[in-house]
């Protein structure tokens, strides 16, 4: 159990693919944690860029694993399995943790049943889409209608890891980013245990700027949605065709939203989040017919 001041028993794993740009910072973050970790595992995924030769300035600080491209549940077991220590805690290659992030996800395994903690998910740059993001709270841990947190977001977490291990670690079948992580809380939660919330655990992380690259990223989401739905029969969605077609014709819905986001962020930005929860909705059901031809 971690214990608020003692040592944190943490191995950090961050998968990599195509991160030369920003991978350096968010081991430069880690390294000045004020609870530093007890290892720091760096996965890369089969890059193509100049990854592997950026993290070489590191040494012996971190420990630099390479595969084949197989996708990021790929390369996060990859990491568990090297870890040596009782939790891992897991950010992205585009992230930035705060300097007490991995002390104030600690506090949250407060007792046995807590398999994973997670924490707030910002922006690191300003801009529009970045703060849309951050105002819909879209890579947060959501609590469901029990209040219970259903499943966390590894750009943000720590876990337990004889739990991730007990629970059979992330499905390879999910390709790319979306989807793996319900789907391995689903089963640890199936053990018996629970996840905790703890915002102050803080990640900045470069959200998707354009509206082009938001939606490519949402629709990837859409494509594990389909494989999650394969597994998890909850999460199956029927006609997901009929629902776009739905969604393309239905503008109401987007005009109803503009006067609470205006309250908040004033109007222009209220338009913008508007549609972008439209476009978001579109995009995610794009997707899951992709995963659904694809899988078929």
């Amino acid at each position: 159990m971690i214990t608020a001041g003692g040592p944190p028993n943490i191995s950090v794993v961050i998968p990599v693919y195509n991160g030369e740009k920003t991978v350096v910072q968010t081991v430069e973050c880690l390294l000045r944690q004020s609870c530093r970790p007890d290892e720091i595992i760096v996965v890369d995924d089969g890059s193509t860029d100049g990854t592997r030769e950026a993290l070489r300035k590191f040494d012996q600080r971190i420990k630099l694993l390479a595969q084949p491209n197989s996708g990021p549940a790929s390369a996060r077991n990859r990491g568990v399995k090297a870890a040596k220590s009782m939790f891992v805690a897991f950010t992205d290659s585009d992230c930035l943790p705060d300097k007490d992030w991995l002390f104030n996800l600690s506090l949250g395994f407060d007792n046995e049943r807590i398999a994973g903690v997670g924490g707030a998910v910002r922006s690191a740059i300003r801009g529009l889409t970045g703060e849309y993001v951050d105002a819909v709270r879209l890579l947060d841990p959501q609590p469901d209608k029990d209040g219970a947190i259903p499943y966390l977001i590894t750009a943000n977490a720590c876990f337990r890891r004889e739990a991730l291990i007990e629970a059979g670690l992330f499905n390879e079948r999910f390709r790319k980013p979306g989807g793996e992580e319900p789907d391995l809380c689903f089963r640890i939660r199936r053990l018996g245990y629970e996840f905790r919330f703890v915002e102050q655990a803080l990640v900045h992380h470069h959200h998707r700027q354009t509206i082009k690259s938001f939606l490519k990223t949402i629709a990837n989401y859409g494509e594990g949605l389909y494989v999650l739905g394969r597994l998890w029969p909850d999460y199956h969605i029927e006609s997901p065709l009929r629902g776009l077609i739905r969604k393309l014709v239905a503008l109401r819905p987007v005009i109803q939203r503009i006067p609470g986001y205006a309250a908040r962020y004033g109007f222009s930005r209220a338009v913008y989040f508007s549609l972008l929860d439209y476009l978001r909705q579109v995009a995610l059901l794009s997707g899951y017919l992709r995963g659904r031809r694809r899988e078929a």
